[in-house]
């Protein structure tokens, strides 16, 4: 209301406040919304090992994990914008970089908890998104960055997980061994997600590969089964074969013939 404690501004105009609304709300779209790809990485075990160990033990185990991490961050070409007691989250402009800096963490822990025997292993889950969030100074915001978190939170020690998101960003599919595995709920979040998993030991890699190959198989003796009577299916099978072997052999006829025509000849 209008009054001397509220003066109406002169030559007040809706529609030019309406358009310098306009503008600054695209100003800020375009100075501080940027594409980026959101990675949370969570230390699991310190808490238990202050209490079993001590707090200095804990801190030596955090500063060996943070040796590991920044490093592999900066090298990615991301960056770290905090850490979070035992945990940190970073952005990449990237899904490739974020990515190849998850591998080389994983990487990186797994060789250096092989080096140090039976001494408390570094166990980390790593959770990836991307999509549009606000970049100010050194801090990031936006919903890339809590559903980024979410996804951390449903893998286990030692996995990467990504959302559909980083995946179909992903320009390097070809190089990186990376599945849908499940669908999960996220809070927050009416419809499901799919997750995707990173695989970066090789071992794995190999496992994976094979207990694909036999879930594909029996996929399709299932797929079989329901389709083809059990009693006509080793007939169809021999029926198979052998119009194969007498495709071979009418071929093999027919070369010779004409190898004979062209002697003659």
């Amino acid at each position: 209301m209008d009054g001397p404690d509220n003066p109406k501004p002169k030559d007040a105009n809706l529609e030019k406040l309406l358009e310098e609304k306009a503008r600054l709300e695209a100003l800020i779209q375009e100075t501080f919304t940027k594409q980026i790809t959101v990675m949370f990485t969570d230390l699991k075990g310190s808490t238990a090992l202050a209490d079993s160990q001590g707090d200095i033990t804990a801190r030596q185990l955090i500063k060996r994990h943070n040796d590991i991490l920044f490093p592999a961050i900066r090298d990615s070409r991301g960056t770290l914008v905090k850490t979070m007691g035992d945990g940190t989250m970073s952005y990449f402009m990237e899904a490739d970089d974020a990515v190849e800096a998850a591998i080389l963490i994983q990487t990186k822990i797994h060789e250096y908890n092989l080096s140090r025997g039976g001494f408390e292993p570094i166990r980390v889950r790593i959770g990836v998104n991307s999509g549009r969030g606000i970049v100010e100074g050194d801090d990031i915001f936006g919903d890339v960055v809590n559903v980024a978190s979410r996804f951390e939170s449903l893998a286990a020690p030692g996995e990467i997980y990504i959302s559909e998101d980083t995946y179909n960003f992903l320009k390097k599919k070809g190089e990186i061994y990376c599945r849908h595995i499940r669908n999960a709920t996220l809070k927050g979040k009416s419809e499901e997600s799919k997750v995707f998993k990173v695989f970066w030991n090789p071992e794995e890699i190999k496992r994976d590969k094979v207990e694909m190959s036999l879930a594909s198989r029996n996929v399709l003796s299932e797929a079989e089964d329901k389709v083809v009577p059990s009693g006509i299916r080793p007939v169809l099978r021999r029926s198979a074969v052998g119009e194969h072997l007498a495709g071979r052999a009418k071929g093999s006829i027919l070369g010779n013939k004409k190898t004979a025509a062209e002697i003659e000849d």
